[in-house]
């Protein structure tokens, strides 16, 4: 019988789409970023692994 590890079941999965929107939700918030410059690191830093 096979045994599964209940921790890694259990543990929750990151969503880039949701940290690619935390991050540019900061852009937005932050005044001393420049708002595209910031929403480009964003896609780069969360999104560029998973979708590009």
């Amino acid at each position: 019988m096979n045994k599964t590890d209940s921790r890694i079941l259990n543990k929750p999965q990151a969503d880039p789409i949701d940290d690619y929107l935390e991050c540019v939700t900061y852009c937005s918030v932050s005044s001393s970023a420049d708002e595209n410059d910031c929403q480009t690191i964003c896609m780069e830093r969360h999104l560029k692994s998973s979708y590009f």
